[in-house]
């Protein structure tokens, strides 16, 4: 397989592998148009509120405002919410949920704060282990808007479906503050909870890729507050370019995953159709993902481990699904890992990671390929990240590395 190449249709000649609501309208704003649909304009993956794999763990609420922002990567004149109790152990009462545009951090812009509704009524409460989508809200985006979702709990919660470590700081405050222009008393916080998406009803987004992963496609080292990991950065290329604007780029990645076991969140072969298959209007795929699956036995013990075969039937799978589907799917070469977390890596790890990303290289399962490797590894040393591109724990990109992995990408797979 050519690197970054799409292939035509074509029959495997052999095969590994194993492997709510009714929504209703709100508001009364300007028809969209015939050809409008609704795309998925950003989304996170949620995971459990705690683990035993490493000391991490949600937190709960009552009586307090939560004030989330994302930025949209979609264009369209209506919004809607998706919110999620999925590893909630009983029904989440949310008394009141609002979305704004960003005037600045975690400032609403005058005139934009809208209700969100759901089922026509103010509030809303999901029961356990579900999701729920809003109503309909008149709020104009475009590509790159920030928006601020503000979430107001009365009553006390359990600990909360979340995305951990989400590069953005959000925002807590006591009492009912989501209609405020800017919260008062305010504490930070860095992970986001319960709010898993931002659906957008476009006619002008014709394409939406998802971005899946774990750390490495969450962004994790990369700054704070900027657009820094590389969706981020696939997003603006595409943005440059007159013929992509027209994309729109969710990331599903989520720290300490992988791709055969469950860990922190279910493992990406449970999840894939529903966070990347399922996403509204979903036209490729990039999967990145298995450093975890053979980092982490070493850690949690050598019954973790996984052969270079399990990982390839694996992803595999992935691409027999997305095809099932009609979505392009392009896989990306696993990354160099060496002297990351002792005893992270290993040389038999090593062995392995040469062995699926050879195989990446020369398959024919998927519709094209990303050499994520070649883009990052010191070339006097292969089995390291380049010294310029390392965030410093030998694992994740810094800035300049996610960029180095966003340029890898051909803006040709989505013309």
């Amino acid at each position: 397989m050519k690197n970054g190449t799409v292939r035509p249709d074509f029959t495997r000649l052999a095969k590994r592998g194993g492997f709510v609501l009714a929504l209703a309208v709100a508001g009364c704003g300007a028809d969209a148009g015939p050809d409008a649909r609704w795309v998925a304009g950003w989304a996170t993956s949620m995971m459990e509120p705690g683990t035993e794999i490493v000391e991490l763990k949600s937190r709960s609420f009552s009586d307090e405002t939560l004030r989330q922002t994302v930025t949209v990567t979609a264009s369209g004149d209506r919004v809607r919410l998706r919110l999620s109790n999925r590893f909630g152990s009983r029904p989440l009462e949310l008394a009141e949920v609002r979305v704004a545009k960003e005037l600045e951090a975690l400032v609403t812009a005058p005139g934009s704060d809208r209700p969100v509704q759901f089922g026509g009524g103010q509030g809303v409460t999901i029961a356990a282990a579900a999701e729920v989508t809003s109503d309909d809200v008149d709020l104009e985006v475009r590509p790159g808007d920030r928006l601020i979702v503000s979430v107001y709990v009365s009553q006390p919660t359990e600990l909360a479906t979340w995305h951990p470590f989400s590069s953005r700081t959000h925002a807590v405050a006591s009492g009912n503050q989501a209609a405020s222009e800017r919260l008062s008393d305010s504490g930070p916080l860095s992970s986001t909870f319960w709010l898993a998406g931002v659906e957008v009803e476009s006619a002008e987004t014709d394409r939406v890729v998802v971005t899946f992963g774990d750390s490495i496609t969450d962004g994790t080292s990369s700054t704070v507050d900027a657009p820094r990991s590389y969706p981020d950065r696939l997003f603006a290329r595409l943005q440059e370019d007159e013929q992509t604007r027209s994309v729109a780029v969710v990331n599903h990645g989520l720290g300490g995953n992988r791709l055969l076991r469950d860990s922190l969140g279910p493992s990406g072969l449970s999840r894939f159709e529903r966070e990347v298959l399922g996403t509204p209007g979903v036209s490729h795929a990039i999967i990145l993902i298995g450093i975890n699956d053979i980092g982490m036995p070493g850690f949690v013990g050598p019954s973790e481990s996984v052969t270079a075969d399990e990982l390839i039937d694996g992803l595999e799978s992935l691409a027999d699904e997305a095809r099932a589907k009609g979505v392009t799917a392009l896989v990306g070469t696993i990354m160099p890992f060496e002297a990351a977390f002792p005893p992270y890596y290993s040389l038999e790890g090593e062995e392995i990671r040469q062995t699926v990303n050879t195989w990446i290289r020369d398959n024919d399962a998927f519709d094209g390929m990303i050499d994520f490797e070649a883009a990052v590894r010191d070339p006097k040393h292969p089995t390291r990240i380049l010294a310029a591109f390392d965030s410093g724990d030998h694992l994740h990109p810094n800035d300049a590395g996610y960029q180095a992995m966003a340029d890898a990408v051909p803006l040709s797979l989505f013309e």
